[in-house]
């Protein structure tokens, strides 16, 4: 292979192939400006001279541009990777990326650090993904000092001043529980994940709880009850100490301990719920003839449980891609816009009425 000594530029490849720089930069930057022929020549050749491409800080300097996006999360790196939701709108957000040739920097700030200590202050980016923040995180104070764009997912809600992608989680819910009602149901248990207060009955209001999805979700199962003519005050609230098939099962075994009388329960998550399902089968309970069962989510494993999970579909692919695609939208000198998703009620085996 040939090469050249010294620093090879793009003027150096110009040079050896017989075209301006501009054209040079383009078979890196704009390809469909050039033909197939001339940008292989390009290529080539550079090869050849031992050249990497356009430098990204100089290119960063030119656009005012870094060519990566970031992703706030508050729960430790590993999250990302184990929880099935976070993973299915992370390929949805990583599809996007790569389709628009934007690098993904993972932002996590897990419970007890200080986002001072993190990243999250210090990383070049051109926008924020904020996804299911609490309201009044920190970290949220210093993405909003950096002023670049933001695009939240889920929560927190901050105005129509940032774009929004989410679900109508209220309504969600309210499919939820009026599914068990309409079977028979009336002795019906919530099971919530950790949602900032202490794991146990829900004995406070739910003002009390500072993750807005948890707070929509309890007002949606308590507005099924009312709308059935029963007490929403019947319902039996207990929070988790995550939102893993762990501690679901943990939190429904003291649940069901406390309550033996319950033959319905709703779930936060199908992570929750299947917890839910290993702790009534702890318990001698067949699911669903002894305690019918409800996720939320509809992630791969929920159809392959057994028995199959009853659940909310939402499209957590398409959330990433749509958060994705506003973000780089923003980025592009776009305005902020919302969008609400489409949900349904997946019925499957894990539901059925009470027995007589």
């Amino acid at each position: 292979m040939a090469t050249v000594s010294g620093h090879i530029t793009l003027q150096t490849v110009a040079d050896r192939v017989g075209v301006s720089r501009a054209t040079v930069s383009n078979a890196y930057n704009r390809p469909d400006q050039l033909s197939s022929g001339l940008r292989e020549r390009i290529l080539e050749a550079a090869a050849e001279l031992g050249y990497r491409g356009p430098d990204a800080a100089a290119r960063s300097l030119r656009t005012g541009q870094m060519g990566t996006i970031g992703l706030l999360f508050t729960e430790d790196l590993r999250f990302v990777f184990t929880d099935p939701d976070t993973t299915e709108f992370m390929r949805g957000v990583a599809e996007t990326s790569a389709l628009a040739k934007t690098g993904l920097t993972l932002l996590p700030v897990p419970a007890g650090v200080d986002p001072a200590d993190t990243a999250v202050s210090t990383v070049a980016a051109d926008g924020h993904l904020v996804f299911s923040v609490a309201e009044g995180h920190p970290a949220l104070d210093v993405l909003r000092s950096r002023g670049r764009p933001i695009v939240v997912v889920d929560e927190p809600d901050l105005g129509v001043t940032t774009s929004f992608v989410g679900i109508d989680d209220r309504c969600g819910a309210r499919l939820a529980a009026h599914h068990l009602i309409t079977l028979g149901h009336r002795r019906i248990g919530v099971l919530l994940g950790r949602v900032g207060i202490e794991p146990g009955p829900l004995t406070g209001p739910s003002t009390e709880i500072t993750v807005r999805v948890a707070r929509e979700r309890l007002g949606g199962y308590r507005d099924a009850m009312s709308e059935a003519g029963l007490d929403p005050d019947d319902l039996v609230v207990w929070t988790s100490d995550g939102n893993d098939p762990d501690a679901g099962r943990a939190a429904a075994l003291s649940l069901l301990e406390h309550h033996p009388e319950l033959t319905g329960l709703v779930c936060f998550s199908d992570q929750l719920a299947i917890g839910a399902a290993q702790a009534a089968e702890r318990c001698n309970l067949t699911v669903p003839d002894d305690l019918s069962i409800v996720g939320f989510d509809d992630v791969p494993r929920a159809a392959a449980w057994e028995p199959p999970l009853t659940t909310i579909r939402q499209p957590l692919v398409d959330k990433g891609r749509v958060a994705a695609d506003l973000l780089l939208e923003l980025i592009g000198g776009g305005q902020p816009r919302r969008i609400e998703l489409p949900i349904e009620l997946v019925i499957r085996a894990s539901t059925a009425p009470p027995r007589a």
